[in-house]
């Protein structure tokens, strides 16, 4: 199936687009990899034909290749890449499939390649600048979402100028390509085009399937990884109050700052780490700043590039990677040698079993006692993560280093309805300057607030090269307003908590106002179970009282109800201990000296979570 042609583009004229058969070495049917569950996951938010997830892209012509050549370079690009021929089919819509139930995660959806078929590429010559014209055309020939079952993951057309191929343009999906693919194909497209005999792609997603389900399966040290950052990650960087959201809801503001990147250079040299994790640990500490947390948790986009075959495989590889950095004391200065070491252990440990970290998720937000929202990225585009041709500009010397923050240049990029992120930080590809891009989901930050961000991260960086930055006056020097929480919130742990709004909640869920929630030192009931409570046992902790009722009678039922009622919250953390009473006090502050019929953590029991239909 072959998407309709694009609208007119200003200066194309359409001729009689051509078809190109196809022919690969095999075809066959697999579970997804775990690189395209990811994209997967994402695209089920979207609504059926939203194009957020195709990439528009040029490849130019060269030289003096004539029509049929550039068609023949189309047809064996698609045969050499099984990603470019496959089909992602949900078990059941045809009768056939490889088993699994994960609905909207990928374990349901199997890929699907085909052997062989054909592919519609349309014609067109331009009356001048060819190459602009062919990415007003690959734009439009993106701007409409895939139909993942039924068509190829590519659409593509010729753009010519007096009868000669100048330009090819293309629209793909992300399930089948990632920035590294692109690179790989840029580097093969002037080759095919010329005719070359390339050998064949050692590695392909139907291989990388296969290996990703070996016994054993890779990634154990990187469920390790996980399992620790989520017990120490904070459940929500939003855990405040939401706000009317800007419509559309998710904002996006961009920076050009030559400045910034030099800072960053100089701040890498200077402290012996990389300017990724220059660029990770001041985005976490601006958003740490804003939302008055001690610890930032971003979720780093890993290429897993650096995995046997995969380095050699087009199609997308990338999985969410967690980085937890400390933030609570000490200077910038000392928050990245610590941060270059998390962000470091982050991408040695990106490629791991979604379906295990998910469970691994899941049982952290049981024991938490509220959903984990993580949705904070940092994803760093750049190639091999550095920057190549800056100017030769002396970070040491204050005037120049302010001369060129003269050329620092911010935009906005976009709104959109969608978005699986509350905020999301980005490098772009530009090699020259730090290029960079923050979007924020408006129900809970201002949308100006991505553009004063992009500024606040320059300032931090070029200041903390002439003196050390505390991190305590991260806001301030970036010129940020940290959030505002009502009478009420109150910090427990690495989380803030509205307490009565989950003291309403609990009441909600008995049913009646014979139920109170109140922070207590954790280590003041002697008697309990040390291991039946979340967190440290110095920590202040919730505890919920109530009268025992049918239903409500153990911990463990108490638990089940708060967490289903709470679900999606992240102003309510569930009380990590309940005190089951036999009647009510007289007043409102005797519920401690209640008689107790039964008291305790209520997560023990595993068989709750499947209550929930965890």
């Amino acid at each position: 199936m072959t998407a309709s042609p694009p609208a007119q583009v200003t200066g194309l004229t359409a001729l009689p687009p051509r078809t190109v058969e196809f022919r690969g070495a095999r075809g066959g049917q697999a579970a997804l990899t775990w690189g395209q569950q990811g994209i997967w996951r994402s695209t089920q938010w979207l609504d059926d034909g939203d194009p957020y997830f195709n990439l528009a892209w040029t490849l130019p012509v060269t030289g003096a290749a004539g029509l049929d050549a550039v068609l023949r370079a189309v047809g064996r690009l698609v045969e050499r890449h099984e990603t470019l021929r496959t089909a992602f089919v949900r078990n059941g819509e045809d009768g056939e499939g490889t088993g699994g139930n994960g609905e909207g995660t990928g374990e349901n959806t199997v890929q699907r390649v085909s052997r062989e078929g054909r592919l519609t590429v349309g014609v067109y010559e331009a009356a001048a600048k060819p190459m602009s014209a062919a990415k007003a055309l690959a734009a439009e020939l993106a701007a409409t979402g895939f139909d993942y079952a039924a068509e190829l993951p590519i659409r593509c057309a010729v753009v010519c100028q007096r009868g000669r191929p100048r330009a090819l343009a293309l629209a793909l999906s992300h399930l089948a390509l990632d920035g590294w693919s692109l690179n790989m194909v840029a580097a093969e497209w002037p080759r095919l085009v010329a005719g070359e005999d390339l050998p064949g792609p050692g590695w392909q997603p139907l291989d990388q399937a296969a290996s990703e389900r070996s016994d054993p399966p890779p990634g154990g040290q990187a469920l390790r990884h996980w399992r620790t950052g989520l017990a120490s990650a904070p459940r929500s960087m939003f855990d405040f109050p939401t706000r009317e959201p800007e419509e559309p809801r998710f904002v996006r503001h961009g920076m050009d700052s030559p400045a910034a990147a030099v800072a960053a250079e100089a701040l890498a040299a200077r402290h012996g780490v990389t300017t990724s994790s220059v660029l990770t640990v001041a985005s976490a500490a601006l958003l740490a700043a804003v939302t008055g947390h001690p610890t930032a948790a971003l979720q780093l986009i890993v290429s897993n590039r650096h995995h046997p075959g995969m380095e050699a495989m087009a199609g997308p590889a990338a999985q969410d990677g967690l980085c937890v950095v400390e933030l609570g004391a000490g200077t910038f200065a000392d928050a990245l040698r610590h941060g270059h070491r998390r962000t470091m252990a982050t991408y040695r440990n990106g490629h791991y079993d979604p379906a295990l970290v998910q469970a691994a998720w899941e049982a952290e937000a049981w024991d938490r006692g509220a959903d984990i929202d993580l949705d904070a990225f940092f994803n760093d585009v750049r190639q091999a993560g550095r920057w190549q041709g800056l100017p030769p500009v002396d970070p040491g010397d204050a005037a120049a280093l302010a001369a060129l923050r003269d050329r620092t240049r911010t935009f906005f990029v976009g709104a959109y309805s969608k978005v699986k992120a509350r905020i999301f930080f980005a490098t772009g590809p530009a090699p020259s300057t730090c290029e960079f891009y923050v979007l924020v989901d408006t129900a809970f930050l201002p949308g100006d607030v991505a553009g004063r961000m992009l500024t606040g991260l320059e300032e931090l960086l070029v200041r903390a090269v002439s003196e050390e930055v505390p991190l305590d006056q991260v806001a301030k020097v970036a010129g940020l307003d940290p959030v505002l929480r009502p009478a009420g919130w109150t910090a427990i742990g690495p989380d803030w908590v509205d307490v009565p709004e989950t003291e309403a909640l609990l009441r909600r869920v008995c049913g009646t106002d014979l139920a109170a929630v109140v922070v207590e030192d954790a280590g003041d009931d002697a008697g309990d179970d040390a291991g039946d409570d979340a967190g440290d046992a110095a920590a202040a902790r919730l505890t919920g009282y109530l009268v025992a009722r049918p239903g409500l009678d153990t911990p463990e039922a108490v638990h089940t109800a708060v967490m289903r009622a709470a679900a999606g919250r992240t102003d309510v953390l569930a009380p990590h201990h309940y005190v089951l009473c036999t009647a009510p006090p007289a007043g409102p502050a005797g519920w401690p000296a209640c008689p107790r019929l039964i008291e305790g953590g209520g997560r023990a029991p595993s068989s709750a979570m499947t209550v929930l239909g965890r």
